[in-house]
């Protein structure tokens, strides 16, 4: 194993093991680098739709069912798509209708309000 991943591991662990009961169960690492990682090619060099993307964030939407987390999740994806250009942000707008998930509570854009 790497030390960067050894690195990664342990940090990941912290964060399990610091959350404060009452907040978000579902971290960046775990929504950017996890349910939404195979979304990223695509969002970036448009092609073809991964079924890996959809997949995630069909796993994701089922995840995120208390507020906290849908909250924590949208946050997360707004903060990945900040600033990004209008072609990336129009490829994000269309995944879940795209992957057919309707139950994904939010947009994927920067101005999206993640109160929920």
């Amino acid at each position: 194993m790497s030390p960067a991943s050894v690195v990664l591991m342990l940090l990941i662990v912290a964060a399990a093991i610091t959350l404060p009961k009452g907040e978000a169960q579902l971290t960046c690492l775990e929504v950017v680098g996890g349910y939404f990682m195979a979304c990223l090619y695509f969002l970036s060099s448009g092609g073809p739709l991964p079924a890996e993307c959809c997949s995630g964030l069909r796993s994701l939407a089922e995840v995120a069912q208390a507020a906290i987390d849908r909250r924590s999740a949208c946050n997360c994806l707004k903060m990945l798509v900040q600033g990004a250009a209008e072609e990336v942000l129009r490829r994000a707008g269309l995944l879940p209708e795209t992957c057919q998930i309707s139950d994904l509570p939010f947009v994927i854009s920067p101005s999206t309000d993640c109160s929920m």
